[in-house]
């Protein structure tokens, strides 16, 4: 069985308020714009579930691809998606309800990137704010998500230029 794995990191997010907590910033309109950009690119994805960090900036996120895409599952926040660690991420991805077989997770980095190295033959420097790429697993279930069973199918990183879906 094949699988599709949706990697998105959160939009830019803003630093304005010094006083604010990391989890509680939210997106600058420059993210919003991305993000409504990158959901565009993406099209319709009805069949996705959208699991994200509960941080703000990934919820915002993650709200306006839902509405773009035309998600029909509701969005769910995950509390371990909160991480900056690939190996924290991994076993969060391993514990993925089987009957899900298209996810969109949307997190943090240095996690994303390392995590997607990890998984792929392909390797990044940086998962940029509003990035996205798409893993194709063939696994029956989640908990078999390992290097080997990986492909990467595509990705983004400028959503709102043309030539940078690879």
């Amino acid at each position: 069985m094949n699988r599709t794995l949706r990697l998105i990191r959160h939009a830019k997010s803003s630093w304005q308020d010094p006083m604010l907590h990391d989890f509680d910033r939210p997106l600058k309109p420059k993210g919003v714009r991305r993000t409504q950009a990158l959901a565009k690119r993406l099209g319709l994805l009805p069949d996705t579930h959208i699991f994200t960090s509960p941080a703000r900036r990934a919820r915002d996120t993650a709200h306006i691809l839902h509405a773009q895409c035309q998600v029909t599952q509701a969005i769910e926040d995950i509390q371990a998606l909160y991480t900056f660690n690939a190996v924290d991420l991994m076993d969060c991805l391993r514990l993925l309800p089987d009957e899900c077989n298209d996810v969109t997770i949307i997190g943090h980095n240095p996690a994303l990137t390392i995590l997607v190295n990890h998984l792929s033959t392909h390797q990044f420097n940086n998962i940029v704010t509003a990035g996205y790429v798409e893993l194709n697993i063939r696994a029956e279930q989640w908990h078999a998500l390992a290097p080997g069973i990986t492909t990467l199918q595509h990705y983004i990183f400028r959503p709102e230029k043309s030539g940078e879906n690879k």
